[in-house]
């Protein structure tokens, strides 16, 4: 088992909420806008991903030939995943700021491609 993987999953959408970094918060009707869409995602700047959202939760991801599925949801005003495999399966929040198709939040660097 290579442990990069589930340790880079287990970042992403994680729930290690850093200040915002630039731009506005997302409200929960922004955050329901990024669905469908596919996203280049940067994890604290150590491993890249790509990762898909469906308009009826789904998510889809992969990182370094691995790949996951699991589902996202809004709880509050976060971004919430539980991926199937990755993270344990336990769900991962962070708020998100951004527009214009960049977005941040929780260590997360997304960019829609």
């Amino acid at each position: 088992m290579n442990l990069k993987t589930p340790f880079a999953a287990a970042l992403l959408f994680c729930a290690c909420l850093t200040p915002v970094l630039a731009g506005d918060v997302l409200s929960p009707s922004d955050i329901k806008k990024l669905a469908p869409g596919r996203y280049a995602v940067n994890v604290m700047g150590l491993v890249n991903m790509t990762v898909s959202l469906r308009s009826n939760g789904v998510i889809t991801g992969e990182a370094k030939g691995a790949r996951d599925r699991g589902v996202w949801m809004i709880a509050g005003a976060k971004f919430c995943v539980v991926w199937n495999n990755w993270a344990s399966g336990k769900r991962r929040c962070a708020t998100l700021s951004g527009g214009n198709g960049s977005y941040q939040g929780g260590g997360l660097s997304l960019r829609r491609i």
